[in-house]
């Protein structure tokens, strides 16, 4: 039961860990996404927004792929990526810094949760200043996915070390009876009168029981 106990809580806690490493990496990428969107974000001779590099990842070009990119200003969405279609993203009316990245979990495309990358910038539009929000977004079902087939191979993993601590404390314990097992037979013999006393050559851990016992014996026989 200790041992089930124990791999319960340490298979439990890996997960937890695994899906964090795994939320840490997809927030890393979008800030890779971040980036090359605000590399290659340009204004037009009218003003307009446009994105003359886009990211390179093919999934902004696939609709519903789950990962997004927008770019908004205090009206709404000006530019999106193919991958939205006819979807937006919802940004939280906070208002980070300008040039920080900021993190933040919502509700995406086909009520999706996603986790979103953004950064407020300013850029000159028809030679007045104009605060954007540039955002990226990857749905997180992939995190809980990943966790889940973590979840399946580490419990077969934790299932074969059970049964080896099990097997291994089975063993343990057999060996560590067998001085009191050796024992019982001693006592067994002094009562069938086939020996006097117990035998001074006993294991450190039932020494004190046979000099005790070897005591009584004595004492007994002195009466």
């Amino acid at each position: 039961a200790a041992i089930l106990a124990a791999l319960l809580l340490a298979g439990a806690g890996l997960v937890v860990l695994f899906e964090r490493h795994v939320a840490r990496t997809i927030a890393d990428d979008l800030d890779v996404h971040l980036a090359q969107l605000l590399a290659g974000l340009d204004t037009g001779p009218d003003g307009q927004i446009i994105v003359i590099r886009p990211p390179v990842d093919p999934r902004f070009a696939t609709p519903l792929s789950g990962l997004y990119w927008q770019i908004d200003d205090v009206s709404g969405p000006l530019v999106r990526s193919r991958s939205l279609w006819d979807a937006a993203l919802t940004l939280p009316p906070d208002e980070p810094p300008l040039g920080t990245i900021h993190h933040h979990e919502a509700t995406g495309p086909a009520d999706a949760h996603v986790l979103i990358a953004e950064r407020r910038v300013s850029l000159t539009r028809a030679g007045t200043p104009a605060l954007l929000r540039v955002a990226v977004a990857t749905d997180l079902a992939r995190v809980s996915a990943a966790g889940e087939r973590f979840a399946k191979e580490l419990a077969v993993a934790l299932g074969l070390l059970g049964v080896a601590l099990a097997v291994a404390t089975t063993i343990q314990v057999g060996l560590g009876l067998r001085p009191l097992d050796r024992l019982r037979r001693d006592v067994a013999d002094i009562r069938a009168g086939r020996r006097p006393r117990l035998p001074a050559a006993t294991p450190d851990e039932v020494q004190p029981l046979v000099a005790e016992v070897n005591g009584l014996l004595d004492a007994q026989q002195g009466e």
